[in-house]
């Protein structure tokens, strides 16, 4: 009777599993930056859901100007801001008195946006399709600055205010 020889494992010796180690603590480490990495780019420039978005670039030197709501003769104040593909409204900054105010959104682009007014009734626009345009009135009281950020893009730095005083 002839054997056949027999395929054997090589057996680790107790110092070849310590020698393995470092190279395993280094291969997971390795893997778990490139995880935690590829994470942080999965969302791109904005984040995610209600992130802050990437990094606000410095303030520039001089602010933008204001472009004050004209007085109707019916004592409403009206403007219209324009809102583009470059995610900007023009003007960025309203300036009214207290009382009513209309405000009329134009998208001159495609992109859609949708406009929040952060006033203490809440307001805004809905969804803005290119080429569309919607109109709200708010009645404010209360000098202040009121944010009027884009929802789709605000963490991307669409943002204006509305200034009563």
């Amino acid at each position: 009777m002839t054997s056949t020889p027999r395929e054997t494992s090589p057996r680790l010796t107790a110092s070849s599993r310590l020698r393995a180690i470092p190279r395993l603590l280094t291969a997971s480490g390795a893997l778990a930056v490139t995880f935690a990495l590829s994470g942080c780019a999965l969302w791109g420039l904005e984040g995610g859901p209600d992130a802050q978005g990437a990094a606000t670039p410095p303030a520039a030197v001089t602010a933008p100007p204001a472009v004050a709501a004209v007085l109707g003769a019916d004592g409403v104040q009206r403007i219209e801001i324009t809102v583009d593909d470059e995610l900007r409204l023009t003007p960025q900054v309203v300036t009214a008195r207290p009382g009513r105010i209309e405000l009329t959104f134009r998208n001159v682009g495609l992109t859609p946006h949708d406009i929040a007014l952060r006033i203490p009734a809440g307001a805004g626009t809905g969804n803005i399709n290119g080429s569309a345009s919607d109109t709200v009135t708010v009645e404010i009281s209360e000098p202040g600055a009121y944010p009027m950020p884009c929802l789709y893009h605000g963490t991307s730095g669409m943002r204006g205010t509305l200034q009563i005083r």
